[in-house]
């Protein structure tokens, strides 16, 4: 392509006959200067043109970049979440083992609960069976005629009235070893069968 200069710079050889050289210069200098307005432009948007593919290229190569990470953070985020889904398996079937370890190791304390209520019932009921055999044979103990004291057969060694008063005292005393005697026996077996 013809440069505007090019353009002006050209010449033309006259002769006798031919165009007026004024109106042929003068339509040259106009097409001259259409010429280099349209060069101009030309080379404008040639450049924008170049400008314009070099920015399209740059994101064309973002695009290119934004799409593999995009590939990527999509492969990530699969991972993380199949991870997670493992993670969480994992999780609750450790929660399921520990609970059921926590329900036997309650079945087996309340068995052994129950197993101990029964033994304290057992032995209650053998403790109560006991204490009232301790109970009768100390009534029936009281009962005899070992611990009959008569008042008749002592006043026979009485003589006076003052012995009378030595002898309640001693039959006071005897009732109260005797009570005392029988209360710590009891005390002594209960204790024992504690």
């Amino acid at each position: 392509m013809m440069t505007p200069i090019e353009l002006q710079n050209k010449t033309f050889k006259s002769g006798g006959l031919g165009y007026d050289k004024k109106d042929v210069e003068a339509f040259f200098r106009e097409v001259s200067s259409s010429y280099e307005s349209l060069y101009k432009k030309n080379v404008e948007l040639s450049d924008k043109i170049n400008v314009l593919n070099e920015g399209l290229q740059y994101y064309k190569t973002i695009e290119t970049t934004i799409q593999k990470a995009l590939v990527l953070a999509e492969n990530t985020a699969e991972e993380t979440k199949e991870a997670a889904r493992q993670n969480a398996k994992a999780i609750e079937a450790e929660a399921k083992v520990k609970a059921k370890m926590i329900l036997e190791d309650a079945n087996k304390e309340l068995n052994m609960i129950h197993q101990k209520t029964i033994q304290l019932i057992e032995q209650y009921e053998l403790y109560k069976t006991q204490f009232k055999n301790l109970a009768n044979a100390q009534t029936e103990l009281l009962a005899s005629d070992a611990f009959q004291i008569h008042v008749a057969n002592l006043s026979a060694l009485i003589p006076e009235e003052k012995e009378t008063t030595e002898l309640e005292k001693v039959e006071s005393e005897i009732q109260s070893e005797t009570e005392s005697s029988n209360k710590d026996s009891l005390q002594d077996i209960v204790i024992e069968n504690l």
